[in-house]
């Protein structure tokens, strides 16, 4: 199992969702709102407002708990609709996740991240 943690910026989130939605072997998403910066200060973009950009740049993180044989096309996907070319465009990370357990039903493993 993996778990890959994306940090994109907040406009990209409706590509990315729309993307995997109706993907039927999907496990699912959790989007969480963050702030932070990077080596390279981020420019404006076409799609952020100017006050955006103080010592924190505003950023979304999306995790994602998969199977490890679906862990890579999944990063890459999402590096893909997530590029702009800017600096600031984030990062894709994956981890390796030991355990899982599905609070609702106890399922543990990877029939937890279903």
């Amino acid at each position: 199992m993996k778990l890959i943690c994306a940090i994109v910026k907040p406009f990209k989130v409706p590509e990315l969702v729309d993307a995997f939605r109706n993907d039927p072997g999907f496990p699912g998403m959790t989007v969480l709102q963050g702030g932070g910066f990077g080596r390279e200060r981020a420019r404006p973009h076409p799609h952020s407002p100017m006050e955006d950009l103080s010592d924190f740049s505003s950023h979304s993180v999306i995790l994602v708990g998969a199977p490890a044989a679906q862990a890579e096309a999944i990063m890459e996907r999402m590096a893909r609709i997530a590029h702009t070319g800017q600096p600031g465009d984030g990062k894709v990370f994956v981890l390796s996740l030991e355990a899982a357990i599905a609070l609702t039903t106890g399922e543990r493993g990877e029939a937890a991240l279903a």
